[in-house]
C-alpha cells in the first residue's frame, strides 16, 4: 500500500458523536408532518446520504428548503450536547505532527460545524473544510485536483457507505469506522479498503505504517542564518515552503561543502547578500514539522550574522523580505524554528551573545 500523506475526514459520526442529537431533529421534522418517529436503530437502517434521497422517499411531500430550515432551527438547539469521539483529536494531533495536509468532506451545516469545531477545539486542524456537500462522491475529485492531491497517498475516513462511495469515485484509498450512522452490514457492503473499529484501531494502523516508511526519512543538514545590519534591523524572509510563514535564508550542506562555505553560499544565492561575523549559535531538530511543506527530517545548523553592505534580491524560493526591528520580527507569523532562533538570540549585542566561530 503506497505510503498514505493527506487524510480527508467526514464529521458527524466519525470525529463527534451526534448520532442522538441527529436522529432526535429528525425526529421534529417528521412530527410536524405527523408522521412516526425513528428509532436510533431504524434510523440508522432507514438513513442514507445524499439525504436528499433519504426525505424524498420519507417525505416527498416535503420541499428541501422547508426540510431543511426546521431541521437546522431544531439541531441548533440539541448541538451542546455533541462530543468528540475517542481519538478524534488524538489521530488529527498526529496528522499535524506528520506534516499531513487534513481536510474535512461533510455533508454538516457550515454554521453547525463552527458551532461544534470551535467549542471541541478541532476547526484549525483542517487545511481546508469542505460543508454543505450534498453529494461527496461529486466533490472528492475537485478537492483532489484543487489541493494537488494523490489519490493513492489520501484516506478518506467516514461512517457511512457513502462516504465509501466518495472515495471510490476519487480513486483515494477508504476507510471506513463502526462508530456512527451505518451499521456494520452496510459498511462491509461498501467492500472498504479498510474497516475498523473505532478511530484508535486507524490511528494504530497508520502509526505502524508510517513508521515502517520511517528509515526512508534520512535526516538532512542544512545551514541558516539569522541576519542583522548595522542599524539592528533583522532581515525576515516570508516563503511557501514553509506554509507563507516568515523565516531565515538557508538551505542543504553539499558534499564536500563546509557548514559555513554553504551557509555563506546558500544567503548569496537566496538574498544577494555577503555576510560577515558568522557566529554558530546552535543546533535544532526538525522532524516532520507541520508548517514545511513536505514531510522531512532536518538537523538545522543555525548562526547569526552581519550583512555587508548590498542590495537584497530574492531568488523564486521566497514571496518577500523585510528588515525589521528584533521586536517586530517577534510579533511576525514566524515558521517555529526561526522562532526559537531569535529567543536564543535575545535583543541585545546579538553577534557577542551567539556561540563559538562556526567550524
Amino acid at each position: 500500500m503506497p505510503r498514505i500523506r493527506n487524510l480527508l475526514f467526514d464529521w458527524s459520526g466519525t470525529l463527534v458523536d451526534d448520532l442522538h442529537p441527529v436522529v432526535e431533529a429528525t425526529n421534529q421534522v417528521f412530527a410536524e408532518f405527523g408522521k412516526p418517529s425513528f428509532t436510533v436503530d431504524e434510523f440508522r437502517e432507514k438513513f442514507r446520504l445524499p439525504f436528499t434521497e433519504f426525505y424524498r422517499e420519507f417525505l416527498p411531500e416535503a420541499t428541501m428548503e422547508h426540510l431543511e430550515g426546521h431541521y437546522h432551527s431544531s439541531f441548533k438547539l440539541l448541538q451542546e450536547s455533541i462530543g468528540l469521539l475517542p481519538g478524534a483529536r488524538e489521530i488529527l494531533e498526529w496528522g499535524r505532527s506528520r506534516g499531513m495536509r487534513i481536510y474535512l468532506l461533510s455533508t454538516i451545516h457550515a454554521e453547525h460545524f463552527a458551532v461544534q469545531g470551535a467549542r471541541l477545539g478541532l476547526k484549525d486542524y483542517f487545511d481546508q473544510a469542505y460543508t454543505m456537500v450534498i453529494d461527496k462522491r461529486e466533490k472528492i475529485t475537485e478537492i483532489l485536483r484543487k489541493h494537488g492531491l494523490d489519490p493513492k497517498e489520501t484516506m478518506f475516513i467516514g461512517d457511512m457507505r457513502h462516504d465509501i462511495d466518495a472515495a471510490k469515485a476519487g480513486g483515494v484509498v477508504s476507510c471506513a469506522v463502526l462508530t456512527g450512522y451505518d451499521s456494520l452490514e452496510k459498511l462491509k457492503a461498501s467492500s472498504p479498503d479498510f474497516l475498523f473499529r473505532d478511530m484508535p484501531s486507524v490511528l494504530r494502523y497508520l502509526q505502524r505504517h508510517v513508521d515502517e516508511d520511517e528509515a526512508e526519512l534520512v535526516p538532512v543538514a542544512t545551514v541558516g542564518a539569522a541576519i542583522t545590519r548595522a542599524d539592528g534591523q533583522w532581515l525576515m524572509i516570508r516563503t511557501h515552503k514553509w506554509s507563507n510563514r516568515w523565516g531565515i535564508p538557508g538551505g542543504k550542506i553539499k558534499g564536500g561543502e563546509t557548514a559555513e562555505a554553504a551557509l555563506r553560499r546558500e544567503v548569496r544565492e537566496e538574498t544577494g547578500l555577503e555576510l560577515a561575523d558568522v557566529r554558530f549559535v546552535f543546533v535544532q531538530d526538525c522532524v516532520r514539522s507541520p508548517e514545511f511543506f513536505r514531510p522531512a527530517h532536518f538537523l538545522l545548523l543555525n548562526y547569526v550574522a552581519e550583512a555587508k553592505e548590498g542590495e537584497v534580491v530574492l531568488n523564486d524560493e521566497a514571496e518577500e523580505f523585510r528588515w525589521v526591528t528584533w521586536e517586530d520580527a517577534l510579533k511576525l507569523p514566524l515558521n517555529t524554528p526561526t522562532r526559537a532562533l531569535l529567543e536564543k538570540i535575545g535583543r541585545n549585542n546579538p553577534l557577542a551573545q551567539a556561540g563559538p566561530e562556526a567550524v
